[in-house]
């Protein structure tokens, strides 16, 4: 069976996704709850919950970034405009 979430809900998510771009987050439809993440490949930030407040809270927590890993992240964005430049 298929769960969807409420459209408010998404909305709300999709909207505080524009201001931490580090991050992503989908509906598991299967299972009816929110996944979220940061979008970097040395982070075990992870959260779900079939509630939108707890994972918008979860990465509002969680979105401080340590100078190493902002280092990292413009290391890698300049690696890949060099590859598609």
């Amino acid at each position: 069976m298929t769960i969807l979430p409420p459209p408010e809900e998404a909305s709300r998510i999709t909207r505080l996704l524009k201001d931490h771009l580090h991050w992503c987050a989908f509906w598991d439809k299967r299972h009816g709850v929110w996944r979220v993440a940061e979008d970097d490949p040395d982070s075990d930030l992870y959260a779900e919950s079939m509630d939108a407040d707890t994972v918008i809270s979860y990465i509002t927590a969680h979105s401080g970034r340590s100078p190493l890993r902002a280092a990292r992240s413009r290391i890698r964005c300049r690696c890949q405009s060099v590859r598609s430049g």
